[in-house]
């Protein structure tokens, strides 16, 4: 059941996101050519401010899905309703404090760039972004409790639908009207559709959310999501700090055309880093399950399994973003708007780091590991924000880069492998090293044979060298992997899976 359901939530999300990644592309080279750069510039400071606003979330989302695992699995639906009431609070409340919170700094927006652009309105603008993600959190919280039952492909199959309508629209009226207005209302509609249909179909499902008669939370329980909470609050600290204040370093010390540059190419890796986080995410519950009824021996071979799949998907993804990043932002936008390939290759390696640590996240989050490694997160904020600051004025977005790669490598890169290893799965840390030197060196050795056998390839001659580069690069690592590969239990698992679904 757990292998049924996770497979229906992973093919759900990659349909979804997929086909969302692609509607974003055209969204971005239509506001570059029906506007300016200076819009898509502020597209992604905006963006940045508002991911550092969501810090009011304070990790209550995680904490709580981590505690419906049990009761879902056990049937217990009255210590499921309690730990909703307290959700739906908790999301009412943080999304109002972030509408609070955006008007009260909407008047100093313009001080975070270094050259503030000729636009009309950018303070409502500002504040129109704001709506768009304090109306998010009104009805997400039932979304949360499909995601905790393993049924994910619900709520992507409603986010797909009203992602495609709504994007649809916006291409369609920005080329008509030229006007960013239009953009970020339809994109406040999509927002506002797609959680009130999820909680409508949530309700029908969970007929308990709309009973009245809920019993105050156990004690315990109340106590394991506070302490939860507080641990979270120094990951959510980190989180935002690390991956959400690199468009604001760059627009306050290099510029709102580098901030555009540097959005284009990580529209790019963070859609396929979010596309990816889905697949993991969807993960969660069925781990969250294994861990109620398994014993350590399973839930190892569980995770070696897992970051199997981890490392080839980014040996798989990294290859061909070093290959084909440039030649790709060169056909679809221009020569204009590319960087240095040495800056994509860091910008690759990076990536890698933190696509690696996703299986290690998968199963440390499912376990609740949340209390234990609560400083890691805060500590990679400070080096990573103080080395940012510094790099930025001597090397611009290399700068930024260099700072991410530093706090990655001292924070993260060790403490959480430790954590899930002392804590969790009771398994080697050095082992554990072992496999994933083993993996890195493998996937060094790979990209550089495809760096080498690409220069065969015309990749920047338009669509159709594009699509052979993927395609040949694609085919070549697959093979390469599975050769290497070839007697590993890990690959068995999945041909024997592959073929049963077949």
């Amino acid at each position: 059941m757990r292998t049924v359901s996770a497979i229906k939530n992973i093919n759900s999300t990659l349909i979804v996101y997929g086909f969302n990644m692609v509607l974003q592309f055209i969204i971005r080279f239509v506001l570059l050519y029906y506007l300016s750069i200076e819009y898509l510039g502020l597209n992604g400071l905006f963006d940045n401010i508002l991911t550092v606003l969501s810090l009011t979330e304070l990790g209550i989302g995680p904490a709580i899905i981590f505690s419906l695992y049990s009761p879902l699995a056990n049937h217990d639906l009255e210590t499921a309703k309690s730990i909703m009431r307290i959700f739906k609070k908790a999301y009412i409340y943080i999304g109002t404090l972030i509408l609070f919170l955006g008007l009260c700094i909407s008047p100093f927006v313009q001080h975070l760039i270094k050259v503030p652009p000729n636009i009309a309105y950018l303070n409502i603008f500002f504040l129109l972004f704001v709506v768009d993600t304090g109306i998010s959190y009104f009805y997400s919280y039932k979304k949360c409790l499909l995601i905790a039952d393993q049924k994910q492909y619900i709520a992507n199959y409603y986010r797909g639908i009203t992602q495609l309508i709504g994007s649809l629209f916006q291409i369609a009226l920005v080329i008509l009207t030229h006007s960013f207005w239009v953009y970020i209302i339809l994109r406040i509609c999509m927002t506002f559709s797609e959680n009130f249909l999820i909680a409508r179909k949530a309700d029908h499902l969970y007929s308990f959310l709309n009973e009245k008669n809920i019993q105050p939370l156990n004690k315990d329980i109340y106590q394991s999501i506070i302490r939860n909470i507080k641990a979270l609050i120094l990951h959510k600290i980190g989180g935002v700090t690390v991956f959400g204040t690199s468009n604001i370093i760059l627009s306050k010390f290099v510029g709102l055309s580098a901030v555009a540059l540097y959005t284009n190419y990580y529209l790019i890796i963070n859609g396929i880093d979010k596309l990816s986080d889905q697949v993991f995410n969807a993960l969660k519950a069925s781990v969250g399950n294994l861990n109620e009824s398994h014993d350590d021996a399973h839930k190892l071979v569980i995770f070696k399994r897992l970051e199997f799949m981890t490392a080839y998907l980014a040996c798989f993804i990294c290859s061909n973003l070093y290959l084909l990043l440039n030649p790709f932002i060169t056909i679809w936008l221009g020569n204009n708007y590319r960087f240095d390939e040495s800056i994509v290759l860091w910008m690759v390696i990076n990536f890698y780091l933190m696509f690696m640590r996703k299986g290690v996240l998968v199963f440390k989050d499912a376990m609740g590991l949340f209390w234990q490694n609560r400083y890691m997160s805060l500590i990679e904020a400070l080096i990573n924000l103080g080395s940012s600051i510094v790099l930025v004025q001597y090397f611009d977005v290399w700068g930024v880069l260099l700072a991410m790669f530093i706090s990655t490598i001292c924070m993260p890169f060790i403490v959480e492998p430790y954590v899930l290893f002392k804590y969790g799965l009771r398994w080697s840390l050095v082992s554990y090293f072992k496999l994933y030197f083993r993996y890195t060196l493998i996937t060094f050795i790979l990209v550089y044979f495809s760096k080498f056998l690409s220069q065969f390839i015309a990749l920047d001659s338009g669509w159709f060298g594009l699509l052979l580069g993927v395609v040949c690069n694609s085919i070549f690592i697959i093979v390469a992997w599975g050769i290497l590969f070839i007697r590993s239990k890990e690959l068995k698992f999945y041909l024997d899976l592959i073929k049963s679904r077949l």
